[in-house]
């Protein structure tokens, strides 16, 4: 008959050598990836970003059979059952084969987002500054810093077809709708400042474009908006 302390030396072992099969199959998350490092699409579950309490994650996002975009999605609404509620995509109209296609934190310090043939389908457009580490932040914000943490590079910056609070639509930006529910692909709707730097909202279909919001058949002065 083993002794107690045998018994027990045995249990720690058991749960010390078993650790990192654990964390591999369901307790794995990343706070940050580093220069020279990657997340892959064949570990969608395991090589995630996760904002520091959880509220947003940023991974590979499955689309269509064979098709996965890099994206950005509110956690909480992540369920078997129903697709997550997604904020943002780096690849919506591009995405990328479901074996061996990488987001890869490139040496020039630069994102790249490379499909299974090595054709690169998105990056970054840090071309003067080198990231140093990409972050999630709590604000849904992916964020690409230097050496000093200053940011060289964010997704607020390129917004799809959401606005997330506290994140800024510039005169340089659009928000462009997905063709679809569930359909990710740009749509044919979208918002932007135009050259009198007035907010319009714009049909632009496959036979036709038009402004829809403010009313065009006013002026500027008669919509109110200056």
């Amino acid at each position: 008959m083993r002794s107690t302390k045998s018994v027990a030396f045995t249990l720690f072992l058991v749960i010390v050598t078993s650790l990192p099969f654990i964390l591999n199959a369901s307790f794995w998350s990343l706070s940050a990836l580093y220069r020279g490092g990657y997340l892959s699409v064949e570990r969608p579950s395991v090589d995630v970003l996760v904002s520091e309490k959880g509220t947003f994650k940023a991974g590979f996002y499955q689309v269509g059979e064979n098709a996965f975009s890099f994206a950005i999605w509110y956690a909480e609404t992540e369920t078997l059952n129903h697709p997550a509620t997604v904020v943002w995509m780096a690849n919506r109209d591009r995405p990328v084969n479901r074996r061996a296609s990488r987001l890869s934190f490139r040496r020039r310090g630069d994102l790249a987002l490379v499909d299974a043939d090595r054709t690169v389908m998105w990056t970054t457009t840090n071309t003067d500054s080198a990231g140093e580490v990409l972050e999630l932040r709590e604000t849904g914000n992916l964020v690409l810093l230097d050496g000093e943490r200053k940011v060289v590079w964010q997704s607020f910056d390129q917004p799809t077809d959401t606005l997330l609070p506290g994140q800024p639509l510039t005169r340089s930006m659009r928000l462009v709708s997905k063709k679809a529910e569930g359909i990710y692909n740009s749509g044919y709707y979208s918002v932007h400042f135009n050259d009198d730097n007035v907010l319009s909202f714009i049909y632009d279909g496959p036979n036709t474009s038009s402004l829809y919001w403010p009313p065009p058949e006013n002026t500027v002065w008669e919509n109110g908006r200056t």
